[in-house]
């Protein structure tokens, strides 16, 4: 068996768990039997766990890790994890949350991200709402300037039909008061006429009727 720096020895009960642990800064020898004449099977480190399987004197059976069974002194055994495993469990811990960390950077890139491109669309959906404003405005005008454009080509059409085609086109739409109108003005004509005419005769004739 070799040693590093043995701080301290301890000697374990004949009730101590199953389940012990290397003392810290040590390499401790794993015997074939529980004599440290015997062969030494391999060289467990500091904080290795063993699995106790019998108890005999100061000597353990144990398995340790890998499976391999032999033989230990139990004076270098506790029964807490040792600062060597402590350490491998804090640094375990230290990994999951700088990933954790990583993840939530992540997360946080994406969420600004978004936020980002959410902030572009808004200043698209106002700019083609701007956009769509003007067109209708434009759309309006140019309504506008089409139906101006439209009253000047009939005003022309007016101007330039002829007074007979203007008379007829009237007619056709007022025959059924202009065809009265005429007739009463014929025979109102007639009547007016006829009495100036008697007249005139009933004057050179000295008031003889002579029709």
């Amino acid at each position: 068996m070799s040693y590093g720096v043995l701080l301290s020895a301890q000697e374990t009960s004949d009730q101590d768990k199953d389940k012990l642990y290397i003392t810290d800064q040590l390499k401790l020898s794993l015997y074939s039997n529980a004599s440290s004449k015997s062969k030494v099977i391999k060289l467990l480190q500091s904080g290795d766990m063993l699995v106790i399987q019998e108890l005999s004197g100061p000597y353990a059976l144990v398995i340790a890790p890998g499976g391999v069974k032999g033989w230990v002194k139990r004076g270098f055994l506790v029964s807490t994890p040792t600062s060597t495993v402590l350490l491998k469990e804090e640094l375990q811990k230290t990994e999951q949350l700088t990933a954790e960390l990583e993840k939530l950077e992540n997360s946080k890139t994406v969420i600004a991200q978004y936020e980002q491109d959410m902030d572009k669309l808004v200043v698209k959906i106002d700019q083609l709402e701007t956009e769509k404003q003007q067109a209708a405005e434009s759309i309006a005008e140019l309504q506008q300037v089409v139906e101006t454009k439209q009253r000047e080509i009939d005003r022309k059409d007016a101007d330039s039909t002829p007074p007979l085609l203007v008379l007829w086109d009237t007619f056709r739409k007022y025959w059924h008061l202009i065809v009265p109108m005429i007739v009463f003005i014929m025979l109102l004509s007639f009547l007016v006429s006829k009495v100036f005419i008697e007249s005139r005769i009933k004057s050179k004739f000295h008031g003889i009727k002579i029709w």
